[in-house]
C-alpha cells in the first residue's frame, strides 16, 4: 500500500517570460494548432505538461484526492479564450484511494479566437498539483506572443479526446449502486464512468459492467451517506477508445431524453400510427385503398375482410421489418434512423417513377400485367396481393411524415432491448392499420360508404393528381440528393416510360406488351445504375428564405454554449413533410425571424436529407431517431430544450420566452 502524502509547499516555482517553463517536476509550455474546422480565426491553444516519469496531474474531478489545474489568462482585446476542454482522464490508483488524471504527459486544450489575425500578447498563469508518492503544488507564468508559440499536432490529438457527444442513458438508484443503462452500436468490453461531482460515488470501488440483451448496465457504487442528488453527470469511457458525456436525471431522464414508461411508449406509438393515416404523404395511397373498399360494397363480407386483413398484414409486417432492420444494423455498428429508406437517391428516384406511373394508370384504362393497375385492389375483388402490396407501399411513403407522439415512442424503443423495441414498432403498425382491422371485424361498415357508380371513375382519375404531386415532391427531394444532370436524366426516364405506356395502350397483342415492359425496365436500369446513396453530399439548401443560417457540425453546441451564445438547431430533411410545413408556418414567419435576429439567436440547420451518421448520433443523444427535431438553448439554461415536433408561430415564440 502506498501512502498518499500531500505537501502544500514542498516545491514552488515561478518562471516568467518563457514559452516553456521547468517547474521542477514538469516542463510546462504553450502550444497551438491553427485553422480548426476551416476557420482561419479559430484555433486551439494548449497547455502542455511533460511530467517526470510516474508523476501525474488531475482531471476536473480528481477523485479521492488531488486538485485540478487552474489557469488565468491575460491577452489583447481582440483575443478570446474558452474554458478548459477536459480530455478523458485515466484511473490512477493509490490504494486504498482512486484518483482521476493524466500520467507523464498531457495537453489541456482551449479554443482561441483572434479576430484581427494580428500577433497578440498572451499571458498564462498556471497553478497545478503534481504527484507521485508525494504531491507538490507548482506554478508557471508564461508571457509570450501568439506568433512565438510553436505548433504542436499533438494538441489536436488531445482535443479529439474531449468527449463532445451525449450518450442517452437511464440512471437509477438501488440500495448501494447507481445503475447506468445504455446501448451501443459496437461490442462493449469495458466501461468507466468519471463522475463530475466528487461526493457521489466511491471512486475506489470496482465498476461492474454487464450485458442485458441490447443494453449494457454499469453499476457504480455510491457513497452511503451521500447528500440527496437528482442528477448524474460526467464522462463515460467505453473500451478505452470512445468517450461520451452523461447528463441524466436519477430515476428518470433529462430533458434531452424521454421520461416515458413502456406502457406510455405503446400508447404513443399506437396514437402516432393512427394519426399517420391523416398525414399528407400517406394520403395518395390510402385514398386508393378507400376507393377499392367502396368498389367492394356489393361483395361478400368474407372478401372485404380478406382484403382488409391483407392490407393490415402488409402494414404490420413492414413496421416489424423496419424495426428489426434498425436493431440488427445498429448491433452491427451501423446507424439507421426513421425514414432511412428515403435517404437513398435510388429509392427516392424509383418511388417518383412509381407514383408517376400509378398516376398515368389512374387516368387511363391501361392494363399492364394487372398487378400495377390493381394497386390497392381498384377494380378487382380478387387481388389480395395488391392489398398486401398497398400496405407495404403505404409504410414506405409514410416515413416523411412524423405524427405526434411518434418521435417519443421511437426514441424510447430504440434504446431498449429488442423485447421492448419490437412491441413498440408493432403498436405503431397496429395504430396505422387500426381502421382496417375494424373494417375486417365489421365488414358491414362498408355499407356506410357511398354506393359504387360512375362517380368512382371520376374520383379514380382525380386521385391521379395527388400521385403526380407526390412524384413532383420526390423529384424535388431527389434534386437535393444528386446533381442537376441526374434530375434531367430522371425526367427523361419519366418521359420514356410515358411513351412506352402510350404505345402499350395502342398495342393489343400480349407479347408486344411484354417487350414494352422489358424495355421500360431497361430504361429504368440505365437511369439508376450509377446512383449511390452515400456518394453525393446534400447541399444543405434547407434554410429559411432571406435568412442567414449556420451549417451544423457535431461540436457546434459545445462551441456556442462555451461562448454563451443562444442557438436554435433545426434537424430537418427535404423528404420530411412535417419539417417543411413547420418551416413555412412557423420558422419563416416575420415575427419569428425578427425575434431570432433581435435576441442574437444563431439559426443552425442540420440537413439529414442524405445519410449522415453524425446527425443520427446527435438525434439519438436526444433520444430521437428521426426528424423534425428542434433544439433551443440560451445562456442561463441548464441544458438545451427540445421544442415540440409540430410548430406554429405562437408555439415557437412561447417556447423561446418560457425557456
Amino acid at each position: 500500500m502506498k501512502f498518499f502524502k500531500i505537501s502544500f509547499l514542498l516545491f514552488f516555482c515561478i518562471a516568467i517570460n518563457a514559452v516553456t517553463v521547468d517547474t521542477g517536476h514538469a516542463n510546462v509550455s504553450l502550444v497551438k494548432f491553427e485553422d480548426v474546422q476551416g476557420d482561419q480565426n479559430k484555433s486551439l491553444i494548449g497547455i502542455r505538461m511533460d511530467m517526470q516519469e510516474n508523476w501525474h496531474t488531475y482531471w476536473k474531478n480528481p477523485g479521492d484526492s488531488g486538485g485540478p489545474i487552474k489557469v488565468k489568462w491575460s491577452h489583447n482585446e481582440n483575443v478570446s479564450i474558452s474554458g478548459i476542454y477536459w480530455p478523458t482522464p485515466s484511473l490512477i490508483p493509490y490504494e486504498p484511494l482512486m484518483t482521476y488524471g493524466y500520467k507523464n504527459f498531457v495537453i489541456f486544450p482551449f479554443e482561441i479566437i483572434n479576430s484581427n489575425n494580428k500577433n497578440s500578447f498572451i499571458e498564462a498563469s498556471i497553478d497545478f498539483l503534481i504527484c507521485d508518492d508525494i504531491c507538490v503544488p507548482e506554478k508557471a507564468l508564461i508571457k509570450t506572443n501568439l506568433q512565438e508559440i510553436k505548433t504542436d499536432i499533438s494538441l489536436y490529438d488531445w482535443f479529439l479526446k474531449v468527449p463532445s457527444q451525449t450518450l442517452p442513458v437511464k440512471a437509477s438508484l438501488d440500495k448501494d449502486f447507481i445503475n447506468i443503462r445504455f446501448s451501443s452500436p459496437f461490442n462493449v468490453t469495458s466501461a468507466i464512468f468519471f463522475v463530475n461531482d466528487q461526493n457521489i460515488v466511491e471512486h475506489a470501488s470496482d465498476q461492474i459492467l454487464t450485458k442485458e440483451e441490447n443494453n449494457y448496465l454499469l453499476k457504480v457504487k455510491k457513497i452511503a451517506d451521500a447528500e440527496p442528488f437528482g442528477n448524474l453527470s460526467g464522462v463515460i469511457s467505453i473500451n478505452n477508445d470512445e468517450s461520451f458525456i452523461i447528463d441524466a436525471e436519477i430515476d428518470g431522464v433529462t430533458q434531452n431524453s424521454l421520461n416515458i414508461s413502456f406502457l406510455q411508449a405503446l400508447i404513443f406509438a399506437f396514437l402516432g400510427g393512427l394519426i399517420l393515416n391523416l398525414m399528407p404523404c400517406v394520403f395518395p395511397i390510402i385514398s386508393l385503398k378507400v376507393l377499392s373498399f367502396v368498389s367492394m360494397s356489393n361483395q361478400s363480407p368474407s372478401k372485404i375482410r380478406a382484403h382488409a386483413l391483407s392490407f393490415c398484414t402488409g402494414v404490420m409486417l413492414s413496421f416489424l421489418m423496419i424495426g428489426l432492420a434498425m436493431i440488427l444494423l445498429k448491433q452491427a455498428g451501423l446507424y439507421l434512423g426513421w425514414g432511412f429508406q428515403l435517404q437513398s437517391p435510388l429509392v427516392v428516384g424509383l418511388l417518383s417513377l412509381l407514383m408517376f406511373v400509378i398516376g398515368l394508370v389512374l387516368l387511363s384504362d391501361i392494363n399492364i400485367g394487372s398487378s400495377l393497375t390493381r394497386l390497392g385492389g381498384v377494380g378487382s375483388s380478387e387481388n389480395l396481393i395488391g392489398s398486401f402490396s398497398t400496405g407495404i407501399l403505404a409504410v414506405i411513403v409514410a416515413s416523411p411524415c412524423t405524427a405526434p407522439f411518434m418521435g417519443a415512442a421511437l426514441g424510447y424503443a430504440l434504446i431498449q432491448p429488442s423485447g421492448v423495441t419490437l412491441p413498440v414498432f408493432s403498436a405503431l403498425g397496429l395504430g396505422f392499420a387500426f381502421p382496417y382491422f375494424v373494417l375486417s371485424a365489421s365488414p358491414g361498415l362498408i355499407n356506410y360508404l357511398p354506393k359504387p357508380g360512375n362517380w368512382m371513375v371520376t374520383l379514380k382519375e382525380f386521385f391521379a393528381f395527388p400521385m403526380f404531386a407526390t412524384a413532383i415532391w420526390l423529384i424535388w427531394v431527389f434534386s437535393f440528393q444528386t446533381s442537376a444532370n441526374e434530375v434531367i436524366f430522371l425526367l427523361i426516364t419519366i418521359l420514356a416510360i410515358s411513351l412506352l405506356m402510350w404505345i402499350a395502350l395502342k398495342v393489343n397483342k400480349p407479347h408486344y406488351r411484354i417487350i414494352i415492359f422489358i424495355l421500360a425496365i431497361f430504361v429504368i436500369f440505365l437511369q439508376f445504375r450509377d446512383i449511390s446513396s452515400n456518394e453525393i453530399q446534400s447541399p444543405n439548401a434547407l434554410k429559411l428564405e432571406n435568412f442567414n443560417y449556420v451549417e451544423w457540425n457535431e461540436n457546434i453546441e459545445n462551441e456556442y454554449q462555451n461562448n454563451n451564445h443562444a442557438y436554435l438547431i433545426n434537424f430537418t430533411a427535404a423528404w420530411c413533410i412535417t419539417c417543411q410545413t413547420n418551416d413555412k408556418i412557423a420558422l419563416s414567419r416575420p415575427n419569428v425571424k425578427k425575434y431570432i435576429y433581435e435576441n442574437d439567436i444563431e439559426y443552425i440547420v442540420a440537413d439529414w436529407t442524405n445519410k449522415n451518421d453524425q446527425i443520427l448520433k446527435t438525434l439519438e443523444s436526444y433520444n430521437r431517431n428521426g426528424v423534425p427535431l428542434y433544439i433551443f438553448w440560451k445562456p442561463g439554461m441548464r441544458e438545451p430544450k427540445i421544442l415540440p415536433a409540430i410548430l406554429t408561430e405562437q408555439i415557437l415564440l412561447e417556447s423561446f420566452n418560457n425557456s
